[in-house]
């Protein structure tokens, strides 16, 4: 029995004594570079890993250093806006400063050199129905404003104050429908009545149709009492003969720009 196992299994047999024997002599005999060869492959195992590793460390380096620049590039950026904001906004109102030192400047030469007496009032508010027909300025019973007092700028009429509070104004302006003033035609000297037409307009009225009047005439105030002779009130931008026939219908574009107005002077009584 066990001879015809042998006989059976004599090819296996003979396998594994020569698979033992070698593997006797190897670990006799590489012993000594047994860890070498241990370490070399796991080295040439890891090495793969190592590369694979190495590389996501750069992209990940990459990525943080790339978001932390953004973040300082934006921080920067930032900043360099707010201080232009700050800038334009200085700009702006050193601009807006200049321009008020200018008009405050005209303002006071003008008072110097007119023979009455005058107060300098900011435009606080305005109507804006009727063309803005009404202005609200800063100065008031406080400071001896009263009703009726004619309000100039040095280029001319702006109108009178119609309504006084302590510490504010009315003004009604010279194109309101219901303001009139006595003018004169400069040239000529023919005397007329000038009312509102409102749309920033004014009409001169009552003056006969043989009168002589033109397109370009200035017309200035008449010394009637209310305010001081010789004002500039405007100019004729055109005349057609009225509706009876007899008098003519003339348009006056009036000399001051009440749509420009920031500050005026009140005319006060002496």
């Amino acid at each position: 029995m066990w001879k015809k196992l042998l006989n059976k299994y004599r090819p296996y047999l003979v396998f594994f004594v020569i698979l033992f024997v070698a593997a006797g002599i190897f670990l006799v005999s590489g012993n000594k570079g047994s860890e070498t060869a241990k370490n070399t492959a796991i080295l040439e195992i890891m090495q793969p890993w190592q590369k694979l590793t190495a590389k996501m460390g750069s992209a990940s380096s990459y990525v943080c250093n790339s978001v932390l620049s953004f973040i300082y590039l934006k921080q920067d950026n930032d900043k360099l806006n707010k201080e232009l904001s700050n800038l334009a906004y200085q700009n702006n109102r050193l601009a807006e400063e200049e321009k008020e030192n200018e008009r405050l400047k005209r303002l006071l030469d003008y008072k110097k050199k007119v023979n009455f007496k005058t107060g300098m009032a900011k435009v606080v508010g305005r109507d804006i129905s009727n063309f803005f027909g009404i202005l609200t300025v800063d100065l008031g019973e406080r400071d001896g404003v009263v009703r009726d007092m004619p309000v100039i700028t040095p280029d001319g009429v702006v109108g009178k104050i119609i309504e006084v509070y302590p510490e504010y104004s009315l003004v009604m302006l010279l194109t309101d429908y219901k303001s009139g003033i006595s003018g004169v035609i400069q040239k000529t000297r023919i005397v007329g009545a000038i009312n509102g037409a409102g749309n920033g307009l004014c009409k001169m009225k009552y003056l006969s149709i043989n009168e002589e009047v033109k397109a370009g005439d200035l017309l200035v105030t008449s010394g009637d009492g209310k305010f001081p002779k010789g004002l500039l009130i405007g100019q004729v931008s055109g005349l057609k003969p009225a509706a009876d026939s007899m008098s003519l219908d003339i348009n006056v574009i009036p000399a001051v720009n009440v749509l420009k107005l920031e500050e005026v002077l009140i005319v006060f009584k002496e």
